[in-house]
C-alpha cells in the first residue's frame, strides 16, 4: 500500500464509521466494523457489551496504551432523529485505526507492548469505568487519548500536549411535602416554593469573578396533580462543574450543606444524590513532555495545555489507577461550529497528522528503553 492508497483507505474508513454512528452502549455496528478490519491482522478482544481492544506484544513487561471513544450523539432534524459524530469520535477512531495500519505497513517491532482501546459510552460518562472492569491495564505505564478541538481553542494545524478538562456531576434533588387543593393553601406545603428557595441558595455559590466552577438548575418538574393542585413532589436537576477535582469536592460539600439546611427549615423530605460524576484531568508531566517533544520535533505549532470546562471520562483511568501516566493530544482541525453542534465539521487531514504524532510517540518511548 503506497501513500496515496493509505490516504484513500483511511478516508474511506472514516466515512464508514460515520455511516455507523451509534449512541452510548449501542455501538454494535461500529464494534463489528473495527473488529472485521483487524481480525486477520491482530488478536482482537471484544468487551462484554460493545467496544474492543487490540494488544500488540513488545519486548518488555510494560505497555503503552492508546484510547479512542466510539459513541456518537442523537439529534432531531427535519427528516427525523439521526445519530451523528458531532463530538469527533470518528476522528479519534480513525486515528487509532490508521496508527495500527501504519505499524503493520512499516513492520515496526515495538519494545513496549501496545494496547489500543476502542471504548464505548464516553458520552454517558461510564465507558472508562466499564473498561476498567475488564482488568486489562495492570502493566500500562503510559496512556494517551486525543480530542479534536474547536477553533477558539486550537487553530488548524495547531496542537496541544495536554487538555485540562474539568470535573462534572449531575445533582438530583427530590422534594416531597404535603399536597393539597390550591383553594386551601394553608392545608399544604408547596414543594415548588422549597425548590425555588433551594435554587436561590445554590445559585449564590456562583462567583462571576471565578469561572472555574459553576452550578445551575437545568430541569424542574412536578409529579401528579393539576393546575389547581399545590404539588407535593418536585424533582430538580442541577449541572455541577469545576475545573479541578479539589474545587469540585468543595463545591459539592457546600451544596450538600445547603440541602441539609433546607431540609431542616421545612416540614418536607429531601433526597439528593449525584450521577454522571466525571473527574477533572490529572495530567502526567512525563507523558505531556513526551508529546511536547514530538510536536516540537515535527515542527508543529503547539500549546502545552488548553483549559476547557468540558468533561471527558478518559481521566477516570488515571484517577482510578494513579500509577498510569496519562495525557490527551489536542488536535486543531479548522472545526466549524463546535463540539456537540449538529453541523460540526472538521478538516479530515488532521487525522493523518495525529497518526504521525502518535507513531513518533511510540518510537520515542521505545528509544528510551532500548
Amino acid at each position: 500500500m503506497n501513500n496515496t492508497d493509505f490516504h484513500d483507505r483511511i478516508l474511506d474508513i472514516n466515512r464508514e464509521l460515520n455511516l455507523r454512528a451509534e449512541v452510548s452502549w449501542d455501538e454494535e455496528k461500529t464494534t463489528k466494523y473495527i473488529e472485521k478490519l483487524f481480525r486477520d491482522e491482530y488478536e482482537v478482544h471484544r468487551f462484554n457489551k460493545t467496544g474492543l481492544y487490540i494488544k500488540i506484544p513488545g519486548e518488555i513487561d510494560k505497555t503503552v496504551a492508546f484510547r479512542s471513544d466510539i459513541d456518537a450523539l442523537p439529534y432531531n432534524f427535519e427528516d427525523g432523529l439521526k445519530v451523528i459524530h458531532a463530538c469527533g469520535h470518528d476522528a479519534h477512531m480513525t486515528t487509532l485505526i490508521g496508527l495500527l495500519f501504519k505499524l503493520k505497513l512499516t513492520n515496526y517491532q515495538p519494545k513496549y507492548n501496545l494496547l489500543f482501546i476502542f471504548q464505548p459510552a464516553e458520552e454517558a460518562g461510564s465507558g472508562a469505568k466499564y473498561v476498567l472492569e475488564h482488568d486489562i491495564l495492570n502493566d500500562v505505564e503510559f496512556m494517551f487519548g486525543m480530542h479534536v478541538r474547536p477553533k477558539n481553542e486550537l487553530k488548524g494545524n495547531e496542537f496541544s500536549s495536554s487538555i485540562q478538562h474539568g470535573a462534572s456531576a449531575t445533582l438530583h434533588v427530590d422534594i416531597t411535602t404535603t399536597e393539597g387543593h390550591a383553594g386551601r393553601p394553608w392545608e399544604s406545603i408547596n414543594s415548588i416554593d422549597i425548590a425555588m428557595t433551594l435554587n436561590q441558595k445554590i445559585k449564590a455559590l456562583n462567583n462571576e469573578k471565578d469561572r472555574s466552577y459553576s452550578v445551575k438548575m437545568t430541569t424542574i418538574e412536578t409529579l401528579g396533580g393539576t393546575h389547581n393542585t399545590i404539588p407535593g413532589t418536585v424533582n430538580c436537576v442541577f449541572d455541577v462543574r469545576a475545573q479541578y477535582n479539589d474545587k469540585m469536592a468543595a463545591l459539592q460539600e457546600n451544596i450538600d450543606n445547603i440541602c441539609e439546611m433546607i431540609k431542616g427549615q421545612y416540614d418536607c423530605t429531601i433526597k439528593y444524590y449525584y450521577t454522571s460524576n466525571t473527574v477533572a484531568a490529572e495530567v502526567s508531566d512525563e507523558a505531556r513532555n513526551i508529546l511536547t517533544e514530538v510536536l516540537r520535533e515535527q515542527q508543529h505549532d503547539y500549546i502545552e495545555t488548553i483549559v476547557t470546562p468540558g468533561a471527558e471520562d478518559f481521566h477516570t483511568y488515571s484517577n482510578t489507577l494513579p500509577e498510569i501516566k496519562t495525557t490527551m493530544l489536542g488536535i486543531g482541525c479548522n472545526m466549524n461550529h463546535g463540539l456537540h453542534h449538529p453541523e460540526m465539521k472538521y478538516d479530515k487531514e488532521s487525522i493523518f497528522t495525529a497518526i504521525n504524532i502518535y507513531f513518533d510517540v511510540i518510537k520515542k518511548l521505545d528509544k528510551k528503553v532500548s
